[in-house]
């Protein structure tokens, strides 16, 4: 049913690009000189950085968890002495359909394991080097992992949960992470994962919040087949206090599974994913919460994936409106390069997004890409209701449920609905 076109791009053409990009990057360095204000990297929430922090601030004292304040005190005191700190969970998620082409019920589990070492730190604290790093066990517990649960058991052309797949043991992270000028510039080199910068927005982690990869990055419109783990580089610069720029490249033919290839198939092959991105915010420290930014990108031809290059274009505005509601619209275009879907967009809201219990309502409506999947395929529509809290100490529970309209790879249904419940337990 799915026929793919592969296409490759000229060597010339791969090398402009690469050209083009470092030029880039020289550029932006350029641009932040003269700007020094102590704020961070526009990342996602599922970033190792960002998980630590919602971690920290999760594990509120109480009595009845005195051996685990214990351990979060000692932790904390190890890292200000030596700037290394680790955590580790382990997030369980079963789903269930009304109607489905295959099997009912999907069920999965990660282990990870995630921290950073901060090496390098110069007297006045302005600048600072540190290693980050992310290692997973991803395992299924039914006939198909939940990433694979929505095409081939419900039918539905995307990801319902776009984490949970079957890859056992991988390394997502392992990158050096340096920056300037009190952190109005930011870079990481090594084996990273493009959705912790581009197209970020505050609900976007499928760890915490919506499941579905419609309400992630890019909207399932920057291609659907791109690692989540893979050799690049990613630069993100403040231009001053409103307006930032985010640059990235990433090898599209990594894989987390065998990490210590990405290297040599980036630098042999050069198939890269690249992006580029420009934000507002009123103010640095409001950036997470109160954004409009706008991202294209373009990714080469790749024979290993079986895809065409392509191109395209996001749009994404999150505003918070008081301190606990936060209204969002989001979406997407693409031009071939392996997307699921040729547009989509997306609006909702989530309520004390930064709080331990939140609400999320999103609305989405995506039309699949004939480029992609050989023929034209109906629209789909689909909401997402989560509503996650906090159960104890260091524990997540999160229910939501997921109505689609027009499953596009299920033709015997015009609508089905899927209930999940998700568990999270950190230490």
């Amino acid at each position: 049913m799915i026929n793919l076109i592969i296409k490759r791009s000229p060597l010339q053409s791969k090398e402009i690009s690469k050209r083009l990009y470092f030029l880039l990057l020289l550029l932006l360095f350029n641009i932040s000189s003269s700007y020094s204000q102590n704020e961070k990297s526009i990342t996602s929430p599922a970033s190792v950085e960002n998980q630590l922090k919602n971690d920290l601030k999760e594990t509120e004292k109480t009595s009845l968890w005195n051996a685990l304040d214990t351990m979060d005190n000692a932790k904390e005191r190890l890292y200000n002495k030596t700037g290394f700190i680790v955590n580790m969970d382990y997030n369980s998620q079963v789903m269930g359909a009304t109607s489905a082409v295959n099997n009912n019920v999907g069920a999965s589990g990660v282990f990870r394991v995630y921290g950073k070492w901060n090496m390098v730190r110069n007297k006045k604290g302005t600048s600072e080097g540190a290693l980050v790093f992310k290692f997973e066990n991803r395992h299924k517990y039914t006939d198909n992992a939940l990433r694979e649960f929505g095409p081939l058991d419900v039918g539905f052309l995307g990801f319902m949960q776009s984490v949970y797949n079957d890859q056992k043991w991988r390394m997502t992270n392992l990158y050096w992470r340096q920056s300037f000028n009190n952190s109005k510039i930011v870079f990481y080199t090594g084996f990273v994962d493009v959705t912790d910068w581009a197209d970020v927005h505050a609900a976007a982690s499928p760890w915490t919040s919506f499941n579905n990869i419609l309400f992630a990055t890019g909207s399932g419109t920057m291609g659907g087949m791109f690692p989540d783990g893979s050799m690049g580089a990613m630069l993100n610069v403040w231009v001053n206090d409103n307006v930032y720029l985010v640059g990235s490249m990433i090898d599209i033919n990594g894989k987390a599974t065998e990490f210590w290839k990405s290297a040599e198939t980036f630098f042999t092959k050069f198939e890269t994913l690249k992006t580029f991105e420009v934000g507002y915010t009123p103010g640095m420290k409001s950036a997470f919460l109160k954004n409009i930014h706008a991202t294209v990108w373009q990714v080469d031809a790749s024979e290993t994936l079986g895809t065409k290059s392509g191109f395209g274009v996001i749009g994404s505005a999150s505003w918070l409106i008081g301190t606990k509601f936060m209204p969002f619209v989001r979406g997407g275009w693409a031009k071939d390069g392996g997307s699921f879907y040729e547009a989509s967009v997306s609006a909702g809201f989530t309520y004390n997004i930064m709080g331990p219990n939140t609400l999320g309502v999103g609305l989405n409506w995506n039309r699949p890409s004939e480029s992609t999947f050989g023929q034209k395929l109906r629209d789909q529509y689909v909401s997402e209701i989560f509503y996650k809290f906090k159960l104890t100490h260091h524990t997540e529970l999160t229910p939501s449920v997921q109505l689609v309209a027009n499953p596009a790879l299920n033709m015997n249904t015009d609508f089905t609905s899927v209930f999940g419940l998700r568990f999270r337990a950190f230490l």
